[in-house]
């Protein structure tokens, strides 16, 4: 019934169930990626850096952080097969020829990479609950607003993929992917502090990343899994990415017609 009333439905649902079903295939070994990166930056932020005066709960907030970006490094993984694709087999060529939008097969897609972004993220909990056993309180979190702030995180993460894809191009560009998107957006959008810290810190700086969405990612993760308290509103950071979400659709459809020249 619901593919009948939305013809483009049956299309959608199909490439999306192919995209994840290519995808699934390598989680595993996408989860033990993470699982090293995390353990490494965990044991080191939780553990090692108490000596050098750190409190003890900088570990769980380290690990809000790194729940919160797990998918922002998929844009870089998502980017290049994208690019290899475009320069090599040209799937997605085939799939604009499908009878139905293009914004149809490029919701598909997203759907896809945000779907595998929202389970890699969520994979992190049960590690993080291992390296800080005593001081990692499950009782903080609250269940449905972590799902749904890490479902808006990794949605605006999937289509900033196809936006970096547009603008990086080609494959001997790649490398710029790391530099002039991610490890900025990464490192000053509040990994290893939290905006009211910033704030009290250097006001200006504070107010500035404002405008960089993966605040949002950072501060709504951490209170839904560490409790208000001390964070950005949970509702205001979804309200937030919502309106990233749009804006970065808008510029990523336009910009992946343009590259691909499709109608």
């Amino acid at each position: 019934m619901f593919t009948s009333l939305f013809p483009s439905a049956d299309i959608f649902f199909k490439v999306l169930c192919t995209k994840l079903s290519i995808a699934l295939k390598q989680f595993m070994r996408r989860s033990i990626d993470l699982y090293i990166w995390a353990f490494c930056t965990l044991l080191v932020t939780g553990y090692i850096f108490q000596a050098f005066g750190m409190k003890a709960d900088f570990g769980p907030f380290q690990l809000g952080g790194a729940v919160a970006t797990a998918g922002l490094f998929e844009i870089f993984g998502n980017t290049a097969n994208m690019i290899m694709d475009i320069e090599g087999d040209r799937n997605i060529l085939y799939y604009l020829t499908l009878p139905t939008s293009a914004a149809t097969i490029l919701l598909s897609m997203v759907c896809s990479f945000a779907i595998m972004g929202t389970l890699l993220s969520l994979v992190m909990v049960p590690l993080g609950k291992l390296l800080f056993w005593n001081s990692m309180d499950l009782t903080l979190i609250s269940p449905l607003k972590l799902v749904i702030i890490l479902a808006l995180s990794n949605l605006f993460f999937a289509i900033l993929s196809l936006a970096v894809t547009a603008y990086t191009k080609q494959m001997a560009r790649i490398g710029s992917v790391w530099s002039r998107f991610l490890f900025p957006l990464w490192f000053l959008g509040g990994f290893q502090y939290s905006w009211f810290i910033l704030h009290k810190t250097i006001p200006t700086l504070a107010y500035i990343s404002l405008f960089n969405p993966v605040t949002y990612v950072m501060e709504g993760t951490r209170a839904a899994m560490l409790g208000q308290a001390g964070y950005l509103s949970w509702w205001g950071c979804c309200a937030a990415l919502c309106a990233f979400i749009v804006l970065i659709w808008t510029y990523a459809y336009v910009a992946m017609k343009k590259h691909l020249d499709f109608v």
